[in-house]
């Protein structure tokens, strides 16, 4: 069992270092993701997540306050780990077009490859609009976003706050996702295949 390492110090204890937190907060992330996976969001209660830890559920409190606070942490954790991917993607391409076609195909294979972790983000049960939406309007998150806007501005020749260039980067977004959603929820259906749809909505996207 995961001893009762709090993330705040607590008075007479002890700081903890700092690799000590993030190895417990990391063992919790992983319970609750194979949970959240087997048992639904909804089905899963703090005190479920702390016995699959390995932990008190004191402990679980010390470094979540809520149970869609472990959530958000996944997701973060997620998209982290998808934007760095697209922050290589685009150093690798200098030519913008194709940059941009790169990072809309990657988006959407990392979805692919990753089809746990696309319903763990978009398909998690038991989860409000309000609290889908702290996360979503989170500053760091929204910057990383705009690494689509920004290659779509560069290879459209024009600068990034053009509002014409939001309102496609808005709808590239829209076609990665249904393509994303559509193979991985529909997939008897024969699909035309995805790298091709998203080619064919980047060339859309960047005709005069």
């Amino acid at each position: 069992m995961i001893d009762d390492v709090p993330a705040r110090r607590s008075r007479g204890r002890p700081a903890r270092s700092a690799a000590r937190i993030e190895e417990v907060r990391n063992s919790i992330a992983a319970s609750a993701f194979r949970l959240f996976q087997e048992e639904g969001y909804a089905a899963v209660s703090m005190r479920r997540l702390a016995e699959e830890a390995g932990c008190t559920v004191k402990t679980l409190y010390e470094y979540y306050d809520r149970k869609i606070d472990v959530l958000r942490d996944l997701w973060a954790r997620v998209f982290g780990e998808l934007f760095d991917q697209l922050d290589e993607i685009a150093a690798a391409h200098p030519n913008p077009a194709e940059r941009l076609e790169a990072l809309a195909q990657t988006y959407v294979e990392y979805w692919l490859a990753r089809r746990d972790h696309y319903f763990l983000v978009f398909m998690s049960s038991g989860i409000s609009q309000a609290e889908v939406s702290v996360f979503i309007r989170d500053d760091p998150l929204i910057l990383r976003f705009g690494i689509i806007l920004r290659a779509l501005a560069e290879a459209l020749g024009v600068e990034a706050t053009d509002p014409a260039v939001a309102v496609k980067a808005d709808l590239l977004m829209a076609v990665l996702h249904g393509v994303a959603h559509n193979q991985i929820t529909i997939s008897a259906y024969p699909w035309t295949p995805p790298r091709q749809l998203v080619s064919q909505a980047v060339k859309a996207l960047l005709r005069p």
